[in-house]
Parts: structure tokens; C-alpha cells; sequence
């Protein structure tokens, strides 16, 4: 099952379906995580959350093939700065090459925790927009199965972005409304 590539947009079916019956804000990262990475094939997916655009206060969640059981318990968190900044900054997505991720210049590699982060190989970043248009995360890819991220790949990716961003608003917005019911009462 993991190494299953959807190559219709109705094989987002099933997802838009687990995201639907999400409950928390937590579900939700955890199924767009993971079914962005079985998706598209990847070893590797982080969706991040940053509420009004603040890292300090963001919410993540990792989903690894079993390939990259090793690293199941590295820890560190983006900061939303450089590589990330950039897609949130401009809502649009970014599809790398290993090499051309390595040249970027607003990439920094990952600091001290370098020799701890699972291994990169090529990228695929797609904004989560909310429906104002507002950044409200990412969701991030690497090391694909087979080959380079393809434009097939974001296209994908895109059209489940938009279907996360929707699932996340939802949620939001039904946590919101159970605090007004809880302060009411």
C-alpha cells in the first residue's frame, strides 16, 4: 500500500473522506500528512500549521514510509524561516531536484540537527491557503520513491492542499463554536 501513486483526482476521495470525519485539529494534520505521502510516494511528508503565521506557536506532524523507520524519532521543528517562509510568504508551490534544493539560495540545510534529519532527497512544498487567501501551513514532501517530484505530483498535491486547508478551517471553526457553547453554559 505504500508505494501506491493515484494518478486520478478521484482517488482523493478517501482522503477528503477521513478528513471530513476528523474531529481535531490533530487528526486532521495527522491524515493530510499521511495521505499526502501516499499520494504522491514519498518516503517522507511534514505538514506544519503556523496560526496567523506564527512558527513559535505552530502545530507539525511527520509521516515516514517504513523505509525511514530510523528516524521516526527525530524531533526537530521548522522555524518557518528561509525555504519554508518562502512558499508560505508567496502561497505558491516549489518543486526541487536534490541539487536545485541544495542551491537554493534561501535554503539552510538544518543547522545543528543536520546529522539527526532524515536524508533529503529532492522537494515538493505546497501552501495550505485558507479561504481568505491567507497562509495558514505548509505541506512538505521528499525523497520520492521513484525519481524526481513531477508536475503531476504537485498537481495532486494542490488539489488535496485545498481540501486540507478546507478540513483545517472546519475544524477550527467547530472548536470555536463548542468554546462559545462552553462559556455560555
Amino acid at each position: 500500500m505504500d508505494r501506491h501513486v493515484p494518478t486520478r483526482p478521484r482517488e482523493l476521495a478517501a482522503p477528503s473522506l477521513a478528513l471530513a470525519a476528523a474531529g481535531s485539529l490533530e487528526e486532521v494534520l495527522r491524515i493530510v500528512t499521511e495521505e499526502a505521502r501516499q499520494l504522491v510516494g514519498a518516503h517522507q511528508a511534514a505538514t506544519s500549521l503556523a496560526p496567523a503565521g506564527n512558527w513559535s506557536r505552530a502545530m507539525h506532524a511527520v509521516s515516514l514510509s517504513d523505509e525511514y523507520a530510523a528516524w521516526r524519532e527525530y524531533d526537530e521543528r521548522p522555524d518557518g524561516s528561509g525555504i519554508y517562509g518562502l512558499v508560505c510568504g508567496s502561497n505558491r508551490p516549489m518543486r526541487l531536484t536534490q541539487a536545485e534544493l541544495e542551491a537554493h539560495p534561501a535554503w539552510r540545510g538544518f543547522g545543528p540537527a543536520a546529522g539527526r534529519h532524515p536524508p533529503m532527497r529532492g522537494w515538493l512544498a505546497l501552501p495550505l491557503i485558507g479561504r481568505r487567501g491567507r497562509n495558514i501551513g505548509l505541506i512538505q514532501l521528499s525523497d520520492k520513491y521513484v525519481g524526481d517530484f513531477t508536475r503531476s505530483d504537485e498537481a495532486i498535491l494542490a488539489r488535496f492542499a485545498e481540501v486540507a486547508a478546507a478540513a483545517v478551517e472546519t475544524v477550527r471553526r467547530h472548536v470555536r463554536a463548542r468554546r462559545r457553547a462552553n462559556r455560555r453554559q
